[in-house]
Protein backbone atom coordinates (compact mmCIF):
# COMPACT_ATOMS: atom_id res chain seq x y z
CA UNK A 1 0.00 0.00 0.00
CA UNK A 2 1.36 3.41 -0.96
CA UNK A 3 1.61 5.89 1.95
CA UNK A 4 -0.96 8.68 1.84
CA UNK A 5 0.24 12.31 1.78
CA UNK A 6 -1.15 12.72 5.30
CA UNK A 7 0.88 9.75 6.60
CA UNK A 8 4.01 10.99 4.81
CA UNK A 9 3.65 14.40 6.45
CA UNK A 10 3.05 12.77 9.84
CA UNK A 11 6.14 10.59 9.46
CA UNK A 12 8.19 13.63 8.50
CA UNK A 13 6.95 15.45 11.60
CA UNK A 14 7.81 12.48 13.81
CA UNK A 15 11.34 12.26 12.38
CA UNK A 16 11.84 16.00 12.91
CA UNK A 17 10.80 15.66 16.56
CA UNK A 18 13.07 12.64 17.07
CA UNK A 19 16.04 14.38 15.44
CA UNK A 20 15.49 17.55 17.44
CA UNK A 21 15.18 15.54 20.64
CA UNK A 22 18.45 13.76 19.91
CA UNK A 23 20.29 17.06 19.43
CA UNK A 24 18.90 18.35 22.71
CA UNK A 25 19.71 15.09 24.51
CA UNK A 26 23.33 15.19 23.40
CA UNK A 27 23.55 18.82 24.47
CA UNK A 28 22.44 17.82 27.96
CA UNK A 29 18.98 19.45 27.74
CA UNK A 30 17.07 16.41 28.94
CA UNK A 31 13.79 18.17 29.78
CA UNK A 32 13.54 19.76 26.33
CA UNK A 33 14.56 16.48 24.71
CA UNK A 34 11.79 14.72 26.62
CA UNK A 35 9.29 17.26 25.26
CA UNK A 36 10.43 16.53 21.70
CA UNK A 37 10.28 12.77 22.15
CA UNK A 38 6.86 13.01 23.80
CA UNK A 39 5.72 15.08 20.81
CA UNK A 40 7.05 12.40 18.48
CA UNK A 41 5.13 9.75 20.39
CA UNK A 42 1.92 11.75 20.15
CA UNK A 43 2.41 12.21 16.38
CA UNK A 44 3.42 8.59 15.68
CA UNK A 45 1.35 6.88 13.00
CA UNK A 46 3.15 3.51 12.82
CA UNK A 47 4.23 0.95 15.44
CA UNK A 48 7.90 1.50 14.59
CA UNK A 49 7.62 5.24 15.18
CA UNK A 50 5.92 4.63 18.52
CA UNK A 51 8.58 2.11 19.57
CA UNK A 52 11.45 4.43 18.67
CA UNK A 53 9.88 7.33 20.55
CA UNK A 54 9.32 5.16 23.63
CA UNK A 55 12.90 3.89 23.60
CA UNK A 56 14.16 7.46 23.57
CA UNK A 57 11.75 8.54 26.31
CA UNK A 58 12.97 5.61 28.41
CA UNK A 59 16.56 6.76 27.84
CA UNK A 60 15.73 10.29 29.02
CA UNK A 61 14.06 8.96 32.16
CA UNK A 62 17.20 6.94 32.84
CA UNK A 63 19.33 10.06 32.40
CA UNK A 64 17.09 11.87 34.88
CA UNK A 65 17.47 8.91 37.30
CA UNK A 66 13.72 8.19 37.06
CA UNK A 67 14.48 4.49 36.92
CA UNK A 68 10.98 3.07 37.40
CA UNK A 69 9.63 5.24 34.58
CA UNK A 70 12.59 4.30 32.40
CA UNK A 71 12.08 0.56 32.86
CA UNK A 72 8.31 0.86 32.32
CA UNK A 73 8.81 2.69 29.01
CA UNK A 74 11.60 0.34 27.91
CA UNK A 75 9.51 -2.73 28.61
CA UNK A 76 6.51 -1.25 26.79
CA UNK A 77 8.78 -0.56 23.80
CA UNK A 78 10.13 -4.13 24.02
CA UNK A 79 6.63 -5.61 24.05
CA UNK A 80 5.64 -3.55 20.99
CA UNK A 81 8.90 -4.43 19.22
CA UNK A 82 8.26 -8.14 19.85
CA UNK A 83 4.80 -7.80 18.33
CA UNK A 84 6.19 -5.94 15.32
CA UNK A 85 9.14 -8.29 14.82
CA UNK A 86 11.51 -5.32 15.19
CA UNK A 87 14.59 -7.00 16.64
CA UNK A 88 16.90 -3.97 16.48
CA UNK A 89 14.41 -1.79 18.36
CA UNK A 90 13.88 -4.61 20.86
CA UNK A 91 17.65 -4.69 21.45
CA UNK A 92 17.70 -0.91 21.92
CA UNK A 93 14.91 -1.16 24.50
CA UNK A 94 16.84 -3.88 26.32
CA UNK A 95 19.92 -1.64 26.33
CA UNK A 96 18.04 1.08 28.19
CA UNK A 97 17.21 -1.38 30.94
CA UNK A 98 20.80 -2.64 30.95
CA UNK A 99 21.94 0.91 31.71
CA UNK A 100 19.49 1.21 34.61
CA UNK A 101 20.64 -2.10 36.09
CA UNK A 102 24.26 -0.97 35.89
CA UNK A 103 23.47 2.29 37.68
CA UNK A 104 21.75 0.27 40.40
CA UNK A 105 24.79 -1.99 40.75
CA UNK A 106 23.03 -5.09 39.36
CA UNK A 107 25.90 -6.01 37.05
CA UNK A 108 25.19 -9.75 36.72
CA UNK A 109 21.58 -9.09 35.69
CA UNK A 110 22.78 -6.42 33.25
CA UNK A 111 25.33 -8.83 31.73
CA UNK A 112 22.68 -11.51 31.22
CA UNK A 113 20.34 -9.01 29.57
CA UNK A 114 23.25 -7.82 27.43
CA UNK A 115 23.66 -11.27 25.90
CA UNK A 116 19.95 -11.32 25.11
CA UNK A 117 20.20 -7.91 23.43
CA UNK A 118 23.31 -8.92 21.51
CA UNK A 119 21.52 -11.97 20.12
CA UNK A 120 18.71 -9.75 18.84
CA UNK A 121 20.81 -6.90 17.44
CA UNK A 122 20.71 -7.02 13.64
CA UNK A 123 22.75 -3.98 12.59
CA UNK A 124 26.31 -2.90 13.44
CA UNK A 125 25.02 0.25 15.15
CA UNK A 126 22.82 -1.60 17.64
CA UNK A 127 25.44 -4.32 18.11
CA UNK A 128 27.93 -1.57 18.93
CA UNK A 129 25.57 -0.01 21.48
CA UNK A 130 25.12 -3.36 23.17
CA UNK A 131 28.82 -4.19 23.22
CA UNK A 132 29.82 -0.83 24.67
CA UNK A 133 27.23 -1.23 27.44
CA UNK A 134 28.55 -4.71 28.18
CA UNK A 135 32.07 -3.28 28.22
CA UNK A 136 31.02 -0.66 30.72
CA UNK A 137 29.51 -3.34 32.95
CA UNK A 138 32.64 -5.50 32.80
CA UNK A 139 34.79 -2.48 33.70
CA UNK A 140 32.55 -1.71 36.69
CA UNK A 141 33.03 -5.32 37.84
CA UNK A 142 36.80 -4.91 37.52
CA UNK A 143 37.02 -7.43 34.67
CA UNK A 144 39.17 -5.24 32.45
CA UNK A 145 40.25 -8.00 30.07
CA UNK A 146 36.61 -8.59 29.16
CA UNK A 147 35.82 -4.87 29.05
CA UNK A 148 38.70 -4.27 26.61
CA UNK A 149 37.35 -7.04 24.37
CA UNK A 150 33.83 -5.59 24.40
CA UNK A 151 35.04 -2.03 23.83
CA UNK A 152 37.27 -3.06 20.93
CA UNK A 153 34.37 -4.95 19.33
CA UNK A 154 31.99 -2.01 19.88
CA UNK A 155 34.46 0.42 18.27
CA UNK A 156 34.77 -1.91 15.28
CA UNK A 157 30.96 -2.18 15.01
CA UNK A 158 30.45 1.59 15.20
CA UNK A 159 33.09 2.15 12.52
CA UNK A 160 31.37 -0.43 10.33
CA UNK A 161 28.08 1.39 10.90
CA UNK A 162 29.72 4.81 10.39
CA UNK A 163 28.01 5.83 13.62
CA UNK A 164 30.39 8.47 14.93
CA UNK A 165 28.33 9.38 17.98
CA UNK A 166 28.41 5.79 19.23
CA UNK A 167 32.13 5.67 18.50
CA UNK A 168 32.63 8.73 20.71
CA UNK A 169 30.81 7.05 23.58
CA UNK A 170 32.78 3.82 23.17
CA UNK A 171 36.09 5.70 23.13
CA UNK A 172 35.06 7.68 26.21
CA UNK A 173 34.13 4.53 28.11
CA UNK A 174 37.32 2.77 27.00
CA UNK A 175 39.35 5.73 28.28
CA UNK A 176 37.60 5.52 31.66
CA UNK A 177 38.20 1.77 31.90
CA UNK A 178 41.89 2.26 31.13
CA UNK A 179 42.10 4.83 33.93
CA UNK A 180 40.30 2.54 36.37
CA UNK A 181 42.85 -0.21 35.81
CA UNK A 182 45.75 2.24 36.21
CA UNK A 183 46.80 2.66 32.56
CA UNK A 184 46.84 6.47 32.65
CA UNK A 185 48.75 6.98 29.38
CA UNK A 186 46.29 4.80 27.43
CA UNK A 187 43.39 6.60 29.09
CA UNK A 188 44.68 10.02 28.03
CA UNK A 189 45.46 8.86 24.48
CA UNK A 190 41.99 7.36 23.97
CA UNK A 191 40.43 10.37 25.68
CA UNK A 192 42.08 12.74 23.20
CA UNK A 193 40.50 10.76 20.36
CA UNK A 194 37.07 10.90 22.03
CA UNK A 195 37.32 14.64 22.73
CA UNK A 196 38.36 15.46 19.15
CA UNK A 197 35.45 13.45 17.74
CA UNK A 198 32.94 14.86 20.25
CA UNK A 199 33.98 18.43 19.38
CA UNK A 200 33.54 17.70 15.67
CA UNK A 201 30.06 16.29 16.32
CA UNK A 202 29.17 19.05 18.80
CA UNK A 203 28.16 16.30 21.25
CA UNK A 204 28.46 18.45 24.35
CA UNK A 205 27.35 15.94 26.96
CA UNK A 206 29.73 13.15 25.94
CA UNK A 207 32.46 15.74 25.34
CA UNK A 208 32.29 16.97 28.91
CA UNK A 209 32.01 13.44 30.27
CA UNK A 210 35.27 12.67 28.49
CA UNK A 211 36.79 15.94 29.73
CA UNK A 212 35.86 14.83 33.24
CA UNK A 213 37.67 11.53 32.68
CA UNK A 214 40.73 13.39 31.41
CA UNK A 215 40.70 15.50 34.56
CA UNK A 216 40.73 12.34 36.67
CA UNK A 217 43.76 11.11 34.71
CA UNK A 218 45.58 14.40 35.30
CA UNK A 219 44.88 14.07 39.04
CA UNK A 220 46.59 10.67 39.00
CA UNK A 221 49.58 12.28 37.24
CA UNK A 222 49.62 15.09 39.81
CA UNK A 223 48.85 17.79 37.23
CA UNK A 224 46.26 19.43 39.47
CA UNK A 225 46.02 22.77 37.67
CA UNK A 226 45.10 21.08 34.38
CA UNK A 227 42.62 18.85 36.21
CA UNK A 228 40.97 21.78 37.98
CA UNK A 229 40.52 23.72 34.74
CA UNK A 230 38.83 20.76 33.05
CA UNK A 231 36.65 19.98 36.07
CA UNK A 232 35.41 23.55 36.38
CA UNK A 233 34.17 23.42 32.78
CA UNK A 234 32.51 20.02 33.20
CA UNK A 235 30.93 20.75 36.58
CA UNK A 236 29.44 24.01 35.32
CA UNK A 237 27.79 22.20 32.41
CA UNK A 238 26.41 19.34 34.48
CA UNK A 239 25.10 21.75 37.13
CA UNK A 240 23.28 23.79 34.49
CA UNK A 241 21.95 20.58 32.93
CA UNK A 242 20.81 19.43 36.41
CA UNK A 243 22.59 16.10 36.12
CA UNK A 244 23.33 15.05 39.71
CA UNK A 245 25.19 11.88 38.77
CA UNK A 246 27.76 13.72 36.65
CA UNK A 247 28.02 16.50 39.22
CA UNK A 248 28.82 13.87 41.85
CA UNK A 249 31.52 12.34 39.65
CA UNK A 250 33.15 15.74 39.14
CA UNK A 251 33.07 16.46 42.87
CA UNK A 252 34.59 13.06 43.62
CA UNK A 253 37.56 13.94 41.41
CA UNK A 254 37.81 17.36 43.06
CA UNK A 255 37.97 15.59 46.40
CA UNK A 256 40.87 13.46 45.18
CA UNK A 257 42.57 16.57 43.84
CA UNK A 258 42.29 18.35 47.18
CA UNK A 259 43.58 15.32 49.06
CA UNK A 260 46.77 15.62 47.01
CA UNK A 261 47.23 19.35 47.71
CA UNK A 262 46.72 18.50 50.70
CA UNK A 263 43.48 20.19 51.75
CA UNK A 264 41.55 17.61 53.77
CA UNK A 265 38.78 20.03 54.75
CA UNK A 266 37.91 20.89 51.13
CA UNK A 267 38.28 17.25 50.11
CA UNK A 268 35.77 16.25 52.78
CA UNK A 269 33.28 18.86 51.57
CA UNK A 270 33.64 17.64 47.99
CA UNK A 271 33.16 13.99 48.95
CA UNK A 272 30.19 14.75 51.18
CA UNK A 273 28.43 16.72 48.46
CA UNK A 274 29.30 14.02 45.91
CA UNK A 275 27.83 11.31 48.15
CA UNK A 276 24.62 13.29 48.66
CA UNK A 277 24.21 13.89 44.93
CA UNK A 278 24.94 10.25 44.12
CA UNK A 279 22.29 9.14 46.61
CA UNK A 280 19.83 11.63 45.10
CA UNK A 281 20.61 10.17 41.66
CA UNK A 282 20.15 6.63 43.04
CA UNK A 283 23.63 5.73 41.77
CA UNK A 284 24.49 3.19 44.45
CA UNK A 285 27.87 2.26 42.98
CA UNK A 286 29.06 5.86 42.99
CA UNK A 287 27.57 6.57 46.43
CA UNK A 288 29.34 3.54 47.92
CA UNK A 289 32.64 4.48 46.30
CA UNK A 290 32.53 8.07 47.60
CA UNK A 291 31.47 6.86 51.04
CA UNK A 292 34.58 4.67 51.15
CA UNK A 293 36.72 7.66 50.17
CA UNK A 294 35.18 9.64 53.05
CA UNK A 295 35.86 6.82 55.49
CA UNK A 296 39.48 6.56 54.34
CA UNK A 297 39.91 10.33 54.63
CA UNK A 298 38.43 10.36 58.16
CA UNK A 299 40.69 7.47 59.20
CA UNK A 300 43.75 9.35 57.91
CA UNK A 301 42.68 12.51 59.76
CA UNK A 302 42.18 10.54 63.00
CA UNK A 303 45.58 8.86 62.65
CA UNK A 304 47.25 12.22 61.98
CA UNK A 305 45.60 13.77 65.05
CA UNK A 306 46.75 10.93 67.28
CA UNK A 307 50.34 11.18 66.07
CA UNK A 308 50.50 14.95 66.45
CA UNK A 309 52.69 16.18 69.35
Amino acid sequence: MEPTPERTRASSAVRAQLDNGFRLEQGGSLERALDSYTGALAAATTPLEEIEARVRIARIHRGRTEFDKSIDEARTALRLADAAGADDLAAEALNVEIGVLQLLGSFEAAEALGHTALARAKTPRVRGITLQNMGRGAAERGDFKTSDMYFDQSIEAFREARYDFGLTFALSNAARAALDRGDVSRSIDIGHQAIALARRLNALDVLLTTVQNQAAAFVVLGNLDAAESLLTEALGHFTTARNPQRQAECLEIMGQMNEQRPDAETAERCYTRARDLALAATDRVLADRVTKRLETLHAAQTAAARSAP
